[in-house]
């Protein structure tokens, strides 16, 4: 059984591996390729946002919105003059006057009675917003929560964040029930829109950073630090930008012009006019030599030369030939 076992397990992460894939553009058109730069849907879309696995992608042509699987396929025609991306098997669309919900079959499953949605679907429930209030309701359609605050955000987990008419942030759970914000009582809550800078304080010094324990592991002598992301706080430092690590050491000396957040291990980094790639002890594996580079997702990293975009891998060599439009932000999903 062994045997059978591996190959089923080689099936299924190959399967995984071919849904991943980036957005292009080409001709001032936008489409997709795989991880091989093979077109997969082709650039003939005036704008593309990938959802969940890319079982269904967002495409827009003409005004109108619709969704396609990925292969390309069509699967929901367009014909949404708004449409946000699937979250829990529910997309919000608009048909130019109202919103509501389809589910991936296409089917109107909650009538275009709103005036706007913020987001959509998380943990059960979404925001809705008629006659300039905000509420909750469930995916029948049934309002769980009155409509009667000036901004809902998502329940990222059994709370979230709402503003009120009279400019208060209050937390609120799934039974309606409203309550202050404690940040150290929900400091391990996810909650959209609060808690923005975790750990963040600033002396007479400068600006510092805490852990969940209350250790400074970023003393506050920086203009700005970053939120922890892959083990590593970014920091600036008259107008140079360096590394913390999550032990507290300072890893990459401040000396690039700009810097993104660390991941898979990296950061892209701008010195000089040109982007290059930094690890996470200090150590720059791929020169500064790209007109633009993003952050690696998925092992390879989005970059521009001369003009035109392609992808590369860790060891700075463009696996996918740059020979597309410009289109920053683009990467494997």
């Amino acid at each position: 059984m062994r045997p059978l076992i591996i190959i089923i397990s080689l099936l299924f992460l190959t399967a995984c591996k071919s849904t991943q894939l980036a957005v292009v553009k080409l001709n001032d058109k936008f489409g997709c390729i795989d991880r091989q730069g093979k077109i997969i849907i082709e650039p003939i879309y005036d704008w593309i946002l990938q959802g969940d696995k890319n079982k269904q992608i967002l495409v827009e042509r003409d005004s109108l919105y619709g969704f396609v699987d990925n292969k390309g396929n069509e699967i929901i025609k367009l014909q949404y003059k708004d449409a946000m991306i699937f979250y829990e098997g529910l997309a919000a669309v608009g048909n130019g006057k109202k919103f509501g919900f389809i589910d991936i079959k296409g089917d109107t499953v909650i009538p275009f009675i709103y005036d706007d949605i913020f987001l959509g679907f998380s943990n059960g429930l979404s925001d809705v917003t008629q006659n300039d209030s905000c509420g909750y309701i469930d995916k029948k359609g049934n309002v769980i929560i009155p409509l009667n605050y000036e901004t809902c955000y998502p329940f990222k987990s059994d709370l979230a964040s709402i503003l009120t008419f009279d400019g208060s942030t209050l937390l609120i759970n799934k039974k309606g029930e409203t309550f202050a914000y404690d940040e150290e009582k929900y400091k391990n809550k996810k909650l959209w829109a609060l808690n923005t800078y975790p750990g963040s304080f600033t002396t007479s010094t400068g600006q510092g950073r805490l852990n969940s324990k209350g250790d400074t592991i970023v003393p506050p002598i920086y203009n700005v630090t970053g939120n922890l992301s892959d083990h590593m706080y970014i920091v600036q430092l008259k107008g140079k930008w360096g590394a913390y690590n999550d032990k507290g050491k300072l890893t990459v000396q401040p000396q690039f012009d700009e810097i993104w957040h660390f991941n898979e291990g990296v950061a892209n980094f701008k010195l000089n006019g040109k982007w290059g790639f930094v690890d996470n002890v200090g150590r720059i594996i791929i020169e500064p030599t790209y007109e633009y580079a993003s952050q690696f997702r998925n092992r390879l990293a989005y970059a521009e030369i001369k003009g035109k975009s392609g992808f590369i891998n860790k060891k700075g060599k463009f696996v996918i030939e740059p020979k597309y439009e410009i289109n920053k932000g683009s990467s494997f999903e």
